[in-house]
């Protein structure tokens, strides 16, 4: 067992917190919101368990985020850093490579690596946080961001690192009194933690409405979707019409929470996820066992001078 810091990517900038078991162990690269670096408390408590129970876990700070290198967040850095830390874990590992995008927005972002053709590493996807392309109704204000897209386009091209204040709306809703004193303590704790650079909410936003965003299709690997019943930002109708898209093997999974379960329900979602990528990897080599026993040479039989496979 060990744990240390990586940077990699071909300018070494994109940072990787590796907690390791053992070199056979499942790997998980988990993501989060980006408002802070994966070295932040709230982040750890989502990934720790999974080191604890035998996992190998790469937290990976975004571009531009926490203890990557001060490059543009835009989503082709973001496809390339994720691409570099997935050959680091084929190289120096193994090939089982499994995603988990939590604390809702980090859910978004894996969505859509975890729908991108060009990065085919991950043998399942867990999420906490989904995306219907096209369907800004968890944020608010849908119109109005649709309409201003093209000027932010420009504006992030010129002040990508300026800081948009954004105001935690008023909620008074489940576990409004529990949720309303996390978001105030983290406030406190790191001044200005919910005021995102323009390049980050521009390349949100593109992931979400732009015409080839990957969002614009689905996750390639078997799915686990994970969902508060009450949460401030997610109708219960949002998080079904994205589910019921899917094609790959999936599961939908409804905690009785509120926004913040990522917060007080941490390795229950850790176990979840860890429930997911064993069933995955049970299921992948029970196929690959019934694939070798299928091909066998032993297996075969012959007729007419000519090799062919048992009826069964």
């Amino acid at each position: 067992m060990k744990v240390y810091n990586e940077f990699v990517g071909d300018d070494n900038g994109v940072f990787v917190r590796c907690l390791i078991n053992h070199d056979k162990a499942p790997n998980v690269i988990f993501l989060m919101t980006p408002i802070g670096s994966v070295e932040y408390g709230v982040a750890i408590q989502n990934y720790q368990p999974l080191f604890d129970n035998g996992f190998n876990v790469f937290a990976v700070d975004l571009p531009g985020i926490g203890n990557s290198s001060n490059a543009r967040f835009t989503y082709n850095n973001i496809k390339a850093a994720m691409k570099s830390v997935a050959e680091y874990i084929k190289e120096n590992y193994s090939d089982s490579i499994h995603l988990y995008g939590g604390t809702g927005t980090g859910g978004i972002i894996g969505q859509a690596l975890a729908s991108d053709k060009d990065l085919p590493y991950f043998q399942s996807y867990s999420q906490l946080g989904v995306a219907n392309h096209g369907n800004l109704a968890m944020i608010g204000n849908s119109t109005l961001l649709k309409l201003v897209f093209p000027i932010m386009k420009i504006a992030a091209k010129f002040f990508p690192k300026y800081r948009l204040k954004f105001k935690i709306p008023k909620y008074n809703g489940y576990n409004a009194e529990k949720e309303n004193n996390w978001y105030r303590n983290m406030m406190k704790e790191y001044p200005g933690i919910f005021d995102f650079p323009l390049e980050v909410v521009y390349t949100l936003l593109w992931l979400l409405i732009a015409k080839d965003s990957p969002i614009n299709e689905q996750p390639c690997s078997p799915t686990l979707v994970m969902a508060a019943k009450h949460d401030r930002y997610y109708e219960t109708e949002y998080v079904n019409a994205y589910y019921q898209k899917l094609e790959t093997d999936k599961k939908l999974i409804w905690l009785d929470d509120s926004h913040c379960v990522f917060v007080w329900r941490a390795p229950e979602l850790a176990q979840l996820v860890m429930d997911w990528i064993n069933s995955t990897e049970s299921k992948e080599n029970k196929d690959r066992n019934n694939a070798d026993l299928f091909q066998s040479p032993a297996n075969t039989q012959k007729d007419g001078g000519k090799e062919v496979l048992p009826f069964f």
